[in-house]
């Protein structure tokens, strides 16, 4: 069995977070978009001893670390006991450390590969397995395009998709990346008081629908960008950052050299 699929991304409309809990996540409110940038994959299922091999990610996977794809697989063997041999190639198109959930997206890519085959597991099994893996596969493998996430990531309550814009634009300093895990510490530091965020209603403000994480990161960027915006344009940071992304109604064309692309939303 055989399939090429595509593995999108997300972006953050608002993020806040909670304190650190005692088993080292944290708690969040936000609502997750899914956006028109992914990865794709092509994923080869055999009959036979239990194996993962993947190709592809070579350029962006520390040496000795285990992709967190190749845990999905794990995963979801150890919770259904089936065997299987699981053939991996990705086109990676997401930035990593980019605050856009391309890891997350690849390894509910593969969850639900392998569950539309094996069959072991009802859709709410699914996604509760999925919390085991990483924090935002639960939204990746709910397959919706915008819900309210909360908890560590595993609440997801999707929303009815009517947002008033066409397009999506992503930005991102060339070189920059961000440690998912420092930037939570950094964040910890600064103890940032807690407030959850409001239901969504148009059109979206920075002020109504903050990300903490602009509290590391500043506004340059922001600044950078803002000769581009209308006034009824959202701009925020995605997750933990490194990219902010822009919500407009027309299309954003630009040769800075910090912009990743526009394109029509989902």
């Amino acid at each position: 069995m055989k399939e090429t699929v595509r593995a999108y991304a997300k972006v953050n409309i608002g993020l806040k977070v909670g304190e650190k809990r005692s088993d080292g996540y944290h708690n969040i409110d936000s609502y997750f978009l899914r956006i028109p940038f992914y990865d794709e994959l092509t994923l080869s299922l055999e009959n036979g001893e239990y194996s993962v091999k993947i190709k592809g990610n070579e350029s962006y996977l520390p040496k000795g670390k285990v992709d967190i794809m190749e845990k999905a697989a794990r995963v979801y063997r150890e919770n259904t006991g089936l065997d299987f041999s699981l053939s991996i190639n990705i086109n990676k198109q997401i930035p990593d450390q980019a605050g856009l959930g391309g890891g997350s997206s690849d390894a509910a890519s593969v969850l639900l590969f392998l569950n539309r085959h094996l069959k072991a597991l009802d859709k709410e099994d699914l996604i509760k397995l999925s919390a085991s893996v990483g924090a935002d596969v639960p939204f990746f493998v709910s397959d919706t395009n915008l819900a309210r996430v909360s908890g560590i990531g595993d609440i997801v309550k999707p929303e009815i998709y009517s947002l008033p814009y066409k397009y999506i634009s992503l930005f991102r300093a060339v070189g920059s990346g961000v440690s998912t895990k420092e930037a939570y510490e950094k964040l910890d530091s600064r103890e940032v008081l807690y407030t959850p965020l409001p239901h969504l209603s148009f059109p979206l403000t920075r002020e109504s629908f903050p990300n903490d994480f602009e509290l590391l990161e500043g506004k340059a960027m922001l600044e950078s960008i803002d000769s581009l915006l209308s006034p009824s344009d959202y701009a925020s940071l995605s997750g933990s950052g490194s990219v902010w992304f822009v919500l407009s109604e027309m299309e954003i064309k630009t040769n800075k050299k910090e912009f990743l692309g526009s394109r029509e939303l989902l």
